[in-house]
């Protein structure tokens, strides 16, 4: 008797390829979440991963500042370059000091940034979740996109500022967590 695999190698391939994705099928079916599992409303609190809160903030973000989560969001990360005094561009302009930056996730899961940085704007303003990078979390605010990395802020394309092609500010404050 001739073999399958022998007159056709490519075809015996096929079928060893069809067979793996189809279980791989069963298995993602089997252990994926059915899409009408309930949800539930307890929420546990923040495991801190990575430095310390700052002073003058708590799980919601910065104390007395728009860079704040509301009460029905959860505090996911909390960036900032702190000066204390203003900071000079590249072009000798004199602008705002400290640049806060706070990541919410509500209930559903989506991440928003809330800002006060007044070397970009004088009124603080929120962004859209954009993507994740490798070390990074990026928004996108009012035709700009704000990178926030470990040790780096930085905000490209600023429509408002077309002299600011890119701005970026080194971290000084950083805290994380994980729900």
């Amino acid at each position: 008797m001739i073999s399958a695999r022998k007159c056709f190698p490519a075809l015996a391939g096929a079928v060893l390829f069809c067979s793996m994705v189809a279980c791989a099928g069963e298995n993602a079916a089997a252990t994926s979440p059915s899409p009408s599992a309930p949800t539930t409303s307890t929420r546990p609190g923040p495991t801190q991963t990575d430095g310390v809160l700052p002073e003058g903030t708590d799980t919601h973000g910065y104390r007395n500042s728009f860079a704040r989560c509301e009460d029905s969001e959860r505090l996911v990360l909390l960036v900032s370059q702190t000066t204390g005094h203003p900071v000079t561009t590249f072009q000798g302009s004199q602008v705002g000091g400290d640049q806060r930056f706070v990541v919410c996730e509500d209930q559903t899961g989506t991440r928003i940034v809330r800002a006060v940085a007044p070397a970009l704007r004088s009124d603080p303003f929120e962004g859209a979740f954009f993507t994740f990078t490798a070390n990074s979390q990026q928004f996108v605010a009012d035709g700009m996109k704000i990178d926030l990395a470990r040790a780096t802020i930085t905000v490209t394309d600023d429509p408002k500022h077309p002299e600011f092609r890119a701005v970026t500010w080194t971290v000084n404050e950083y805290w994380a967590a994980v729900y």
